[in-house]
């Protein structure tokens, strides 16, 4: 069995050693069949991914040879494998991974699974098993390796699942009574996404106003929405400006987990 790791630098480890893959070439190719979940990948989309409009004279031939070496680089992480994990197939290539060998897919798995049971389970229950799936991440996805379209796309469904296991992380640290403790992350992911997530601005104003900090709260709407003009061109969401007015008025439901039910849009 061996673990890949493309939540963060990319690597790939065995019991006894890891890799590194050396070279854009040689990552960009491990990436694009390690995403495709087992699925073959045909050449054609592999030389446009590692090359672009700028491909060599004899591309598959040039790609011939990255997969020959990666080959080697993964039977030389597994010699006692009995059938090979990189197989050529007619006019394509597939990289078999097992369940669980994947970082991303065990993330992403997590992900939806708690969205689904997060209505059922306990906050402090939910909680723990996002910070367990979030501790996956090692860093940018892929190690910021950009690649072409398949990477891409990846990257962003990774980045997506990823946002989505924050807020719905923050929802369940307020309906716990966390909210001091999850400040300093949420002004990190609110400047790092502003002014396109909504959603943790609505959860730090929340989080500064039971904290005892109303005009922080309020300074941090205000900053939103000058981004959301200056720099995407709209008016804050139905359930921003709600949340603004709550604030104003101290209302008694965002005090409490009751804010949730409060902010409720139909």
């Amino acid at each position: 069995m061996l673990e890949f790791g493309v939540l963060g630098p990319l690597v790939v480890r065995s019991r006894a050693e890891s890799y590194s893959a050396q070279g854009p070439f040689q990552a960009t190719l491990l990436i694009s069949l390690l995403v495709a979940d087992g699925r073959p990948v045909h050449v054609c989309d592999l030389v446009h991914e590692l090359w672009g409009g700028g491909h060599p004279a004899r591309p598959d031939n040039a790609l011939q040879a990255h997969i020959s070496r990666l080959r080697r680089r993964l039977e030389r992480l597994e010699p006692q494998r009995p059938t090979p994990r990189l197989i050529t197939r007619p006019s394509s290539y597939q990289l078999l991974v097992e369940p669980g060998e994947l970082d991303g897919q065990l993330f992403t798995s997590a992900v939806a699974r708690l969205e689904a049971e997060a209505a059922t389970r306990r906050p402090q229950w939910t909680v723990a098993r996002l910070r367990e799936a979030l501790s996956l991440w090692r860093g940018p996805v892929f190690g910021g390796i950009v690649g072409g379209h398949i990477c891409q796309s990846a990257a962003q469904a990774f980045d997506e699942a990823r946002l989505r296991a924050y807020a719905l992380l923050f929802d369940a640290e307020l309906a716990r009574g966390g909210h001091s403790a999850i400040i300093a992350e949420l002004r990190a992911l609110l400047t790092s996404y502003s002014p396109f997530h909504d959603r943790f601005c609505e959860q730090l104003m929340t989080a500064l106003y039971r904290s005892g900090r109303q005009a922080e709260a309020l300074e941090t709407y205000r900053h939103t929405c000058e981004q959301l003009a200056r720099i995407a061109g709209r008016q804050p969401s139905e359930r921003l400006r709600m949340c603004e007015h709550m604030v104003l008025v101290q209302d008694p439901a965002l005090g409490g987990p009751l804010a949730e039910a409060a902010l409720a849009v139909p």
